[in-house]
């Protein structure tokens, strides 16, 4: 019987297969430094089942495919750890492009006397930022746990119910998993030898940035933020979208970013109260809040 491999990589996507084929050319077999009997690859499909596993069959046939359930990332990422054999999860995004010794960096952090259970990777984004409208999480120095780039043991990943799929949108879920480990007791460690690249990628419009801001306000929420956030959180919006257009050189692009901006606002002003009443029949405020 074939043991089951040490690490299991989770790479959840929906209908990217052009930049889930730079990933996962990045992961085949004698890409990686680390021996490909170690490690297993799952990618879990929120998008054409069917036509994502053709495709997987012809040009990865080494990855196994797993059908996602259509809530989210954060219930996408779950479904790829259920299916996962491996003694560790390694989580990825479908955009990043692994470096050829990211596995092999983290492999040898469990190898030497160190105790950890869960590591944080670097990401970086070497083409870097040059227009306001593009985007890339880039971690360059730890403590923020990107879940383009960790690895956990699968059982203290299982002992924390893994990512709150409350979070429907790509937004808070990894920051979430983050404080619920840091409360249980669970140190993260910086591995910075474990690279992957985020290459730029343009943002998606205004009214969806905004959208997205709903996880943001449950985020908030769960954690036990003043209240009402929407105000504050708007601000936020405000100051750091403002920072990136004034960093960039000034051209037609700045310009869509400012009527982006204004869009990503006017939907959290529009629908902000409501996220709020919703959240706070979730989370109710505790004595003296």
């Amino acid at each position: 019987m074939t043991p089951a491999p040490l690490w299991s990589v989770v790479v959840p996507t929906c209908d990217r297969r052009r930049e889930l084929g730079a990933c996962l050319a990045r992961l085949a077999p004698g890409a990686q430094s680390l021996d490909a009997a170690r490690y297993e690859v799952i990618v879990t499909d929120d998008g054409d089942f069917d036509a994502t596993e053709a495709w997987l069959r012809t040009e990865c046939p080494w990855a196994r495919h797993v059908r996602g359930p259509r809530r989210g990332p954060a219930a996408n990422r779950n479904a790829g750890a259920r299916a996962a054999t491996g003694e560790w999860l390694v989580f990825a995004d479908d955009d990043i492009v692994p470096s050829t010794g990211w596995l092999a960096a983290y492999a040898a952090v469990i190898a030497s006397t160190v105790r950890a259970d869960v590591l944080e990777g670097r990401t970086t984004c070497e083409r870097g930022l040059h227009s306001p409208r593009v985007h890339a999480p880039q971690n360059n120095t730890g403590g923020v746990l990107w879940s383009c780039n960790f690895a956990i043991r699968r059982a203290v990943f299982v002992s924390v119910a893994g990512f709150d799929e409350g979070f429907a949108f790509p937004h808070m879920e990894d920051a979430d998993l983050r404080e619920r480990l840091r409360a249980a007791g669970h140190i993260i460690t910086w591995v910075p030898e474990a690279i992957v690249d985020h290459p730029p990628r343009r943002l998606p419009s205004g009214r969806t940035l905004g959208a997205y801001r709903e996880a943001e306000v449950r985020f908030l929420y769960k954690y036990g933020a003043p209240r009402p956030v929407r105000g504050r959180l708007m601000r936020d919006i405000a100051a750091s979208r403002l920072v990136n257009i004034r960093s960039c050189p000034k051209r037609l692009d700045s310009l869509l970013a400012l009527w982006a901006l204004a869009a990503e606002l006017w939907h959290v002003a529009r629908h902000g109260a409501a996220w709020e009443r919703a959240s706070a029949r979730e989370f109710p405020a505790g004595p003296g809040a």
